[in-house]
């Protein structure tokens, strides 16, 4: 077993590692095939993520409905998640997390086909697109929640670290994926063009995964049975849950609206604003990177309120500013103090579970389906109410609510001792 982390500043880092599924004694402090395996799945999800995003307004803008109509394909996508939580637990059972993980990225990979098919069948293409993306809601929330326990069953005391690196390997693809929808739209091959590839990325993370069966992160199924509940859990769960469900619907919120922001501000083309996404993404893939190795030091709570502050600082310089400059390095700035809330959340939660990662992250799969659907099509209905700047305002309120959470967690860890 490798050496314990050097003493943390800050309050102490919990020790997730307590639960079947581990490959402990031996903890592997550094990425290897597994995490791989993982990553990769990760990575499959997030090129569609972070591109679907940009894509939203583009494809708003084809049908010629308003934000609140487009929006809905958020709602559905959310939806797909909330069903992932509740299922998640039982096909994990059934199928162990080996066998959700390679079929999730398969239907992943075909769904996301039919949806940009499906967007391009005049007349029809909301009667399409919308159950599709309950499906990609359903497959991609599988994917995600069995990669994230994978990854912190086999790294142990490393875990919150190597997650935090996976995510940002996670977003460094994202990082491209709105470039790609930029391009592509320039090109006239429309946002389609860019989404589509996630169909490599799926049969690539469907083959490293394939690899793993023997693994005991992989091969593990979730401990006290194969059924949802949300009963059991320690009352320092539910706040760092809470936490997380917040950062989740500001990173949503942010990726699927800012080109119109950026739009209305700056006065620069709907393309080149939703290419500009990627400030925010390729903001989070260096605030993971950065993130990554602090985690071996710094306890995940101090982390994630650090995050918290960075994050309303570059809201507050996006907001406030009318220039194209000013504007994307705020967003860069936000980018950075968001990356590294949703990895350090999820181990802060699935520390918090009593040793139930499995069930901890299928409920919290269910808060962060509600808010990725919620908080876009929230910040959409309140631009179509009182304009995209007003309706702005709620990103620093919800990024101040996901710090008081694991705050309250904290206490109550600290109160029982």
């Amino acid at each position: 077993m490798p050496a314990p982390p050097r003493a943390t500043r800050g309050l102490p880092i919990s020790n997730p590692t307590a639960h079947p599924g581990t490959d402990h004694p031996t903890d592997h402090d550094r990425p290897d095939a597994v995490s791989a395996a993982a990553i990769a799945t990760l990575c499959t999800y997030t090129w569609f993520l972070y591109g679907l995003g940009p894509s939203i307004p583009l494809f708003r803008n084809e049908l010629g409905v308003s934000s609140s109509v487009a929006g809905l394909h958020s709602l559905m996508l959310a939806a797909g998640v909330v069903i992932c939580g509740f299922t998640g637990v039982t096909l994990a059972n059934r199928w162990a997390r080996f066998g959700l993980a390679r079929r999730a990225v398969l239907v992943l990979g075909g769904a996301i086909a039919l949806f940009c098919a499906g967007s391009l069948a005049s007349g029809a293409e909301l009667a399409i697109t919308l159950p599709t993306m309950l499906v990609i809601g359903l497959a991609g929330g599988l994917a995600v929640n069995t990669a994230t326990t994978v990854l912190q069953a086999h790294h142990g005391r490393s875990g919150p670290a190597v997650l935090t690196l996976a995510n940002a390997a996670a977003a460094g693809v994202g990082l491209v994926t709105p470039l790609a929808v930029g391009a592509a739209t320039a090109l006239g091959l429309t946002w389609r063009a860019a989404l589509i590839l996630v169909v490599p990325f799926a049969l690539v993370a469907f083959t490293l995964v394939g690899r793993q069966r023997a693994v005991p992160a992989y091969a593990a199924r979730p401990a006290g049975g194969g059924r949802f509940t949300v009963r059991g859990f320690p009352s320092t769960y539910w706040p760092a849950a809470l936490a997380v469900v917040f950062a989740v619907a500001v990173e949503f919120s942010l990726v699927t609206w800012t080109p119109d922001l950026l739009v209305q501000r700056t006065g620069m083309s709907p393309g080149t604003a939703s290419g500009l996404v990627s400030a925010v993404v390729g903001g989070m893939a260096l605030g993971r990177l950065i993130t990554a190795p602090l985690a071996r030091r710094w306890s995940p709570l101090s982390l994630f309120l650090a995050g918290v502050g960075v994050t309303v600082a570059g809201w507050g310089l996006t907001w406030l500013s009318g220039s194209a400059v000013l504007s994307v390095t705020g967003l860069l700035i936000l980018g950075i103090g968001l990356g590294g809330q949703y990895p350090l959340g999820a181990s802060l939660t699935m520390a918090a579970s009593g040793g139930r990662p499995d069930r901890a992250i299928a409920v919290l799969a269910v808060g962060v389906g509600l808010s990725s659907g919620l908080g876009p099509f929230a910040l959409a209905t309140l631009s179509d109410a009182v304009g995209v700047e007003s309706a702005f305002l709620i990103i620093p309120v919800m990024a101040l609510a996901a710090g008081a959470g694991v705050l309250v967690s904290a206490r109550r860890t600290a109160a029982a001792g």
